[in-house]
């Protein structure tokens, strides 16, 4: 019987996985996961009121000089973008549809009044669920969008719905709440 491979830590990302790295599956999850540390390493920096220290200082610049070398926000969601591609499996809509489907019957996606809504944060591409669009209203956001479709919002500083029409039947955060550094503000998305 053959050895199972241990998953290593994540400990460095080196320099040629920037802008210009090669695109495969393992180097582009490689990519996402080290930024996820790296984010979470910041806030946890950032949130530590009690010893804000030449160190504290240091090692912040040191993460934002990392992430830097990554290709920052925008590369990170690039690589994002070529992970939810359609080669590579497609985005979290392809699931949240079939749980949809297979929750409501036929007759009532049909006869529906009002479409479904999802507020979608963290969208990646604003067409997910264009084939859908008879019965699924989508409000696509982001911190940093690579589309114009995709409207720019923080969720966590994002007024509630005034009035019951304009409230979320569904809100998605496929992959967001994993990005979030803060373990306070995580639990927000849950609230």
């Amino acid at each position: 019987m053959g050895k199972l491979k241990k998953k290593q830590p994540i400990t460095k990302v080196s320099k040629q996985e920037g802008p210009g790295f090669k695109h495969s599956r393992a180097e582009t999850a490689k990519l996402i996961r080290r930024y996820h540390l790296l984010n979470k390493q910041l806030a946890q920096c950032k949130s530590d009121k009690s010893s804000k220290t030449q160190i504290t200082r240091e090692k912040e610049k040191a993460i934002i000089k990392e992430m830097e070398m990554l290709g920052g926000l925008d590369w990170y969601q690039k690589a994002s973008q070529l992970g939810q591609s359609k080669s590579r499996g497609g985005d979290s809509s392809k699931w949240l549809i079939q749980t949809l489907r297979s929750t409501l019957c036929a007759d009532e996606l049909k006869e529906a009044a009002k479409p479904i809504r999802i507020l979608e944060v963290g969208a990646v591409a604003p067409d997910n669920y264009k084939q859908h669009e008879r019965w699924i209203k989508v409000e696509p956001i982001d911190l940093n969008p690579q589309h114009e479709s995709i409207r720019k919002q923080d969720f966590l500083t994002m007024a509630p719905p005034a009035t019951e029409d304009s409230k979320f039947d569904i809100v998605s955060l496929s992959l967001v709440v994993n990005f979030v550094g803060d373990p306070e503000d995580r639990g927000t998305f849950c609230v």
